[in-house]
């Protein structure tokens, strides 16, 4: 290790240190010292429990069980929210690490750019003999698109979110900055007095949030962190790209745009009504229409030019005389203060036209129906006009250094979100487009989710009446599996009049989620009917696009992990083929979760696993509401984050990574699906034939507290029923919680240990991992879920379950060391996350602080079946606190 990484890692535990320490404080002044003994006395055991002797350790587990199986509910709920409040530090910590990480790097400069970031890739495509101006041109014309959603495992408040964030800020100064003594003391007094605030806290909300919340919540993110980086992303692409290429990439607009499903989603939450999507469209359009006057008047400051000094364009001035005659009100409001300084005058007239639209947006909201005032922007197409107008001047004013880059970030951020912040998607089940069409021709009345659908559609084609089609054009079909279901949706959406008849095509792009087995396998024959129909195939030519949705949850949930990911894989490679034989451009949009067990894993590793062709340039996500904190809450982590994501589509667009050969790949992807039929068969044996397993999931694990959590608006299942009816983030949360985290791994053993023990399988197996990138990523997610799960603990779980229950947990048990037997030997690593020391440690030093939690949990769990009428609240704060030790919950 480096003198820069060990000092680096030794700040880490510094923070940590020192958060503790504070903590402490906190403890014994809030709760008193026998407390804080307490809370001590359980660290210690669980610290022992873990490293101590061989001897010594079921010694301190059986005294940990004991001291917790005895301890008054009183006490239980303050050591539990010490642990958890010990984990938003430590998380807190970690996130700070990863920015100073970065940083160091940069400075320290250590054998070249940060491995994964804009630099490095560009260095890897020029290695790889990519031109510079190939790497041009697929900058011009890519397109990430991240889609942020609610799904919010993510169980704190965004009071206490808002805290931590100071937090950090504090942690921010304490490292950049060099303080007096006077100033060290302040800060980490006030680093102390937002610990006792986040110490008297309530870290439970009272109610669900509703989805307004939510919506609030997920623009938070845009607002505060990803609308600055995007408009910089333009920057961060030209500098990387110069660095390496030695030329200037140009101006270039920012690949990136944001969408939301956030107040859209119809899939299983009856919360979301027309009603619901209209006011949240609005809402969408009022704060983005605010966030850009705020921008512009900021712009006000930087653009003060004085015609004395400097040439005004003869284009600026025809277009401040425009304004002038447009905005009389403004010119006398204005006129004397900006005399002279044409850019600040050009300026004012566009926050009046902003506020025009803004006042207009609110007055909708508010009920009125008083007509769009001329003056006021009606597109972002009107606004980019007018900023075009100002970055040409500038120019011709020789300003370059001058403001311009200011006035063209503006510009990315305009191209980047519009007047909405994040593009609004819908989604609805399949089975909803199918009534509510037939309903259009003729049928029976549509059902209540039909009839919800087609008054959606209708809020859908008034806003974009107001507000153009780029507020929301995408319906996504959730357990979509035929091309009638998706022509369905499409004569829904004529019907409602979301028609260009001067185009010939729908104004939405009709979007079928391939989610189960059957559908993802049956993708590809669905889109050649898809494409044959006369209609639809005059549509996709007009829109340019046929997008598919590729879902990771459901299928993982009904076949498990190795069987999903290969029909995932099968389905992506076939779905490019077709589109590509008929000549229609494909967009994926890939439905990923944070476990592994939904999609998760590290993003560049997964984009530049996905078959060969199948980003193009293209690439949309989901980001799920969990991940949000831990990937944008910062700038630092949000660039890291963009920079990842675009650089996995540059390489993997611009097949710049290593590749196995077309007929190795063709063998390696037979092998793979042979693999996934053991693992299907494993898995299903035990989650969906055995009777034991439904009552043995109900009892040891809290699926049940889950299900009471007020974490999030939309219910734990889409509609009434048993396992089946289970949404897939519950699902994961509910292992996650018991530390089994059985979706991630299990039926890996099996498949890994039948074909390994063939002649020549092991060596085939280590082949594959270390040349095909899609099987060495899917072990080393396998891997890293095994190492987060702790069988010891989830015995005292699966204790709770029926005796009856008792050999399907041994066959859990077994297939839990097989899986890591036989992933050791295809990965050739004697410990699992051998090769991920970084992983390994992080790990390690959370499970002590985890551990006492998941005690606990399992005591209260016992205790409230047994009647305890006061154990709902420390559950539930079991609950959040594991939530925040294990990171990716759902």
């Amino acid at each position: 290790m480096s003198s820069i990484r060990r000092r680096v890692d030794s700040q880490l535990r510094r923070d940590v240190r020192l958060l503790g320490r504070l903590l402490g404080e906190v403890l014994i002044e809030q709760e008193g010292q026998a407390l804080f003994d307490l809370e001590e006395r359980v660290r210690h055991l669980s610290i022992e429990r873990r490293r101590g002797p061989k001897t010594g350790r079921r010694a301190a587990a059986t005294q940990l069980a004991a001291l917790l199986r005895e301890m008054p509910l009183e006490q239980a709920e303050p050591v539990l929210r010490a642990f958890s409040t010990y984990f938003r530090l430590v998380n807190l910590a970690e996130q700070h690490h990863r920015i100073r990480r970065t940083r160091e790097h940069a400075i320290g400069g250590q054998g070249g750019p940060q491995r994964g970031s804009l630099e490095a890739v560009m260095q890897t495509l020029r290695q790889a003999g990519v031109p510079a101006q190939k790497v041009r041109e697929l900058l011009m014309s890519m397109r990430v698109t991240l889609t942020l959603t609610a799904h919010p495992t993510q169980a704190a408040r965004r009071t206490v979110l808002e805290k931590t964030y100071r937090l950090a800020r504090l942690l921010e100064n304490r490292d950049r900055c060099h303080l007096t003594p006077r100033e060290k003391t302040d800060t980490q007094l006030s680093m102390r007095e937002e610990i006792t605030a986040l110490w008297q806290t309530d870290e439970l909300r009272r109610e669900r949030p509703t989805v307004g919340d939510e919506v609030k919540n997920v623009l938070w993110y845009v607002e505060e962190v990803l609308g600055e980086q995007l408009a910089l992303m333009p920057e961060t692409l030209d500098w990387a790209f110069e660095r390496v290429y030695g030329e200037p990439l140009g101006v270039l607009a920012t690949p990136v745009r944001l969408h939301s499903w956030v107040g859209g989603d119809m899939d299983g939450n009856p919360l979301v009504t027309p009603e619901v999507l209209a006011d949240t469209l609005r809402a969408h359009r009022a704060r983005g229409l605010r966030a850009l006057m705020n921008q512009v008047a900021r712009l006000g400051w930087v653009l003060t030019q004085s015609e004395r000094h400097a040439f005004v364009s003869e284009e600026l001035k025809a277009s401040l005389a425009e304004d002038a005659a447009a905005l009389p009100e403004v010119m006398a409001r204005y006129g004397s203060r900006t005399t002279g300084e044409p850019w600040r005058r050009k300026l004012r007239f566009i926050e009046a036209r902003l506020q025009a639209a803004l006042a207009y947006v609110e007055g909708r909201r508010a009920g009125r129906t008083e007509p769009l005032p001329p003056a006021a922007y009606r597109s972002p197409a009107d606004l980019l006009r007018d900023l075009e107008i100002l970055e040409r001047s500038l120019i011709e004013a020789k300003a370059k250094q001058g403001g311009l880059s200011k006035v063209r970030r503006l510009v990315s951020l305009v191209q980047a979100v519009g007047f909405h912040l994040a593009e609004l998607e819908v989604r609805t089940p399949a089975e909803d487009a199918r009534s509510a069409a037939a309903s259009l021709a003729g049928g029976p009345a549509p059902t209540e989710g039909g009839a919800r659908l087609l008054a959606v559609l209708q809020r859908m084609r008034e806003a974009q009446a107001e507000s153009g089609e780029g507020c929301c054009r995408t319906l996504i079909l959730s357990m979509a599996a035929s091309a009638e279901d998706v022509l369905a949706a499409f004569q829904c959406a004529r019907g409602a009049g979301l028609w260009d008849e001067a185009r010939g095509c729908a104004t939405v792009d009709v979007v079928p989620l391939f989610e189960q087995l059957g559908a993802l396998d049956d993708g590809p024959r669905i889109l050649r009917e898809l494409f044959t129909h006369p209609e639809y195939r005059r549509h996709l030519q007009a829109r340019g696009v046929q997008e598919v949705m590729v879902g990771y949850s459901d299928s993982g949930k009904e076949v498990g992990l190795l069987a999903a990911s290969a029909a995932l894989y099968r389905a992506q490679s076939a779905l490019t083929q077709v589109a590509h034989e008929a000549g229609v451009r494909l967009r994926l949009f890939h439905g990923r979760g944070e476990t592994v067990a939904r999609g998760g894993g590290p993003a560049q590793e997964a984009i530049l696993a996905l078959p060969p062709g199948s980003v193009a340039g293209t690439y949309k996500a989901t980001e799920q509401g969990e991940a949000l904190d831990h990937k944008y809450a910062r700038p630092e982590l949000a660039r890291r984050t963009l920079e990842l994501v675009l650089g996995g589509v540059l390489l993997h667009s611009l097949d710049a990574q290593p590749r196995v050969a077309r007929e190795e790949e063709a063998s390696f992807r037979a092998t793979f699906d042979e693999l996934a039929e053991i693992g299907r068969r494993a898995y299903r044996a035990l989650v969906w034939e055995d009777p034991n397993f439904v009552p043995f999931f109900q009892a040891a694990t809290p699926i049940e507290q889950i299900s009471a959590l007020p974490i999030g608006s939309r219910p734990s299942k889409r509609s009434a029923g048993g396992l089946e009816s289970l949404r897939a983030i519950p699902w994961s949360f509910a292992w996650t919680q018991n530390r089994a985290i059985v979706p991630g791994w299990y039926g890996v053993g099996s498949a890994l240990e039948e074909l390994g023990s063939r002649p020549g399988g092991q060596e085939l197996l280590r082949r594959m991992y270390r040349q095909w990138p899609y099987f060495h990523t899917v072990i080393d997610n396998v891997a890293m879920v095994l190492a987060k799960a702790d069988m010891a603990i989830a015995s005292r779980y699966a204790a709770l379950a029926p005796e009856s229950t008792r050999p399907l947990w041994e066959r859990i048990r077994a297939e839990y060391t097989r899986t890591r037997r036989w992933v050791k030997q295809v990965t050739g690593e004697t410990r699992i996350l051998e090769g991920n020391q970084q992983l390994r440690q992080s790990i390690a030093l959370r499970n002590p602080y985890v551990d006492p939690m998941s005690f606990l949990q399992v005591e209260l769990m016992r205790r409230k079946r047994a009647g305890c009428e006061n154990c709902e609240r420390p559950l539930l704060l079991t609950l959040s606190g594991i939530a925040a030790g294990m990171r990716n919950t759902g």
